[in-house]
């Protein structure tokens, strides 16, 4: 899937391959806010334990959803970050998606969730995503015209319909 997001600038997407994981650690903790940060910690030790929540999130979710496709979002052949996605038969999961800091606020993730919308459209099927209830990512899913369906007290679940379902 390739997306434009500008004229000059085009992203596109590849399956994660093994060679990607210290990136995908990278990005992982590029994602934790101030507040997910280990207190106390020396610099070594933090990096541990974010590698160690790194692979027990994805252990979990391969778990979960065994057939989820994970892909690597590139800029010019530079990897920039990930979309974790499930298609099952009765919705589309956006199991993660996250950007290096330096690309965020710049229209990808954007045009990222309309392709995952038009993909809902094709498969008449919604889209939906839990999110964590302090993320940033909370607005741009709101203009995208995700609803609030539930919170657990640490996500909110948001879902998208196509038109043609409501």
């Amino acid at each position: 899937m390739a997306t434009r997001t500008s004229p000059s600038r085009s992203i596109e997407m590849r399956p994660l391959e093994q060679a990607d994981q210290g990136f995908m650690e990278q990005l992982y903790a590029s994602t934790r806010s101030a507040d997910q940060r280990m207190d106390g910690c020396d610099a070594r030790t933090e990096a541990l334990l974010v590698a160690l929540q790194f692979r027990a999130r994805q252990a979990q979710l391969r778990t979960q959803y065994p057939y989820g496709d994970i892909a690597v979002i590139l800029e010019r052949d530079r990897p920039i970050g990930s979309l974790y996605v499930n298609y099952g038969p009765d919705e589309i999961r956006i199991l993660d998606m996250s950007l290096l800091p330096e690309y965020r606020n710049r229209g990808i993730g954007l045009g990222l969730l309309r392709s995952l919308q038009a993909q809902g459209v094709r498969m008449r099927v919604p889209v939906r995503i839990d999110l964590l209830l302090s993320s940033p990512a909370y607005r741009l899913l709101q203009r995208c015209g995700f609803v609030l369906r539930g919170a657990n007290g640490l996500h909110n679940s948001l879902e998208w319909v196509p038109p043609l379902l409501t």
